[in-house]
């Protein structure tokens, strides 16, 4: 058991992350939601032959469902986690939607015709999935929703209210999905609510109308009690705007919970990330200053070249703020870090032993970002950015030590025939890029690097350097398994050159006043000072 609450725990995030039986798990937990949904559904009838009807809709929608979602290949976007999200947030809702037409026998004057259709919680599934992992996974939900909702209505409940019903759930849950999908704030998830009131108000004052019109019965309603009444209207708009608005309220509330629960991040949770109070880059800022500033490039370049290809700029900027995090631990080291490079500390040290304190902040980086409970995704790119590339200056440094000391034991000058020199010493541990923004990062760090040594470059050095480390890097298979295709690099390379050329322009020179004119201006000021009294 504990073995597979640990598999569960590297399986949230991370879309496409599986482990070995987690198709199993995923299918298992999609089979229970639907046999509490049967057992929900079995009890709102009063027959055997209601209660089976019920069930067999259940099934056979859920085999449509799953087929539609494999066509929609929407299970790439499932884990484990989102794959238990998703079924215990319909089976809460339609245990509310259960609850709220049990209150037939308890509140006098409620009716399944009408106040019914205003109180449900048409949005709470769509809203949380959509805020949470997408815009089309909320949307699929509001189907479900509305498919399975069918099958939750007590027994003898008129067609018409089933009819609006579907039609009322499946757009305001769809809408809500929409308007949901990409929030930044965690008041945002309140405009969903009076989104979903307005439409489900709407919408039922209107099937209602439609329904009750050409015939001589009224609309089932407060408002049209006797004709049209303000306060019954008012009320149940106020009751609609209410349940909506707390269900809003609870769910911004819980999504920290829900966050951590299913080891899922949002939008707003990855700006918090980069929120330069938070105690990683705090830190940064004071022992790795030189560091930190690469890493504020680093992160400028990254969001230009998501944007660009149309990645994840958020996520791409956030990787790219943290990913020389592990650069604490020995900041001294850098050069970024080094004032005066001509006294650096490496002078001191053996190209190896350089080389292991260079390679090691990727593994520091990892440590720190875990420790701090960062996104998979961030310690993924700390990991990923440098690839199996080589500490080349230090490897370079190893072999002429090795070459000179090779040729004083040729000549005799010295008895020991040095060792060759290990390339594994100094190559980073890999792997290489798995994402788009992971190789995003990785090339906006080496083209900041690379570009930060060029003085005074002209717009040809700039674009000549970049279309250098891409060549090297392409040819290396760095971006081999990243997903960019060959259009996406050279929008990227675009990108890149149009934010560097920006960063490196030249100011105008200020003339500097002529010596006469200084001497003037001197003079006439002293001509202007109070004189003494004798």
């Amino acid at each position: 058991m504990t073995q597979l609450l640990n598999k569960l725990t590297r399986s949230g995030d991370e879309p496409g992350v599986r482990f070995k039986g987690g198709t199993q798990v995923m299918l298992g937990i999609a089979l229970l939601g639907l046999v509490a949904l049967c057992f929900i559904a079995a009890s709102s009838a009063a027959h055997v032959w209601n209660a089976a009807f019920r069930v067999i809709w259940l099934v056979l929608t859920s085999m449509g469902l799953l087929l539609l979602a494999n066509l929609s290949r929407l299970p790439q976007q499932l884990t484990v986690r989102r794959t238990f999200l998703l079924v215990s947030m319909i089976v809460v809702q339609l245990l509310i939607m259960t609850g709220v037409c049990a209150l037939k026998a308890v509140i006098p004057g409620f009716n399944m015709e009408g106040q019914v259709l205003l109180w449900l919680p048409y949005a709470m599934a769509p809203t949380v999935l959509a805020v949470m992992i997408g815009r089309r996974l909320g949307a699929f939900t509001a189907l479900c929703c509305t498919i399975f909702g069918v099958a939750m209505f007590p027994e003898g409940t008129d067609a018409a209210v089933i009819l609006n019903y579907s039609a009322v759930s499946f757009v305001t849950g769809t809408v809500c999905a929409l308007v949901s999908g990409r929030v930044h704030k965690r008041e945002q998830i309140l405009r969903a609510g009076f989104v979903a009131s307005a439409i489900a108000f709407t919408s039922v004052y209107l099937l209602l109308s439609l329904d009750a019109a050409g015939t001589d019965e009224a609309i089932p309603l407060r408002g049209f009690t006797n004709g049209f009444n303000v306060t019954g209207f008012t009320l149940e708009l106020a009751v609609t705007v209410g349940v909506n608005f707390v269900l809003a309220a609870l769910i911004g509330g819980m999504m920290p919970a829900l966050e951590r629960l299913f080891n899922i991040s949002t939008p707003i949770t990855w700006l918090e990330w980069a929120d330069m109070n938070h105690p990683l880059l705090k830190k940064l800022q004071i022992v790795a200053p030189g560091t930190f500033h690469h890493s504020l490039v680093v992160q400028r370049l990254s969001e230009a070249g998501a944007e660009a290809i149309g990645a994840d700029v958020t996520r791409a900027g956030v990787c790219g703020l943290y990913h020389d995090i592990g650069k604490i631990t020995n900041p001294q080291y850098f050069a970024e870090n080094i004032a005066d490079q001509s006294n650096t500390p490496h002078a001191e040290l053996t190209p190896e032993a350089s080389a292991r304190i260079i390679t090691g902040h990727v593994t520091e980086g990892v440590e720190l970002a875990q420790s701090h409970g960062l996104n998979i995704r961030i310690v993924n790119v700390i990991r990923e950015h440098h690839g199996v590339s080589t500490a080349y200056f230090f490897y370079r440094k190893a072999l002429d030590q090795y070459e000179e000391e090779k040729a004083k034991f040729e000549e005799g000058l010295i008895d020991t025939c040095p060792e060759e020199v290990d390339k594994s010493i100094f190559t980073y541990k890999g792997p290489i890029p798995q994402t788009r923004e992971s190789g995003i990062v990785s090339m906006a760090d080496a083209v900041e690097s690379a570009t930060r040594s060029l003085q005074h470059p002209t717009e040809e050095d700039i674009r000549t350097m970049i279309n250098g480390i891409f060549k090297g890097r392409i040819l290396d298979g760095h971006l081999q398994d990243c997903g960019l295709t060959l259009g996406e690099i050279e929008r990227l390379k675009e990108s890149f050159f149009a934010t560097i050329r920006t960063m490196h322009h030249n100011r105008i020179s200020y003339p500097k006043p002529k010596a006469d004119d200084a001497t003037a201006a001197v003079i006439e000021m002293r001509k202007a000072e109070p004189k003494p009294e004798a």
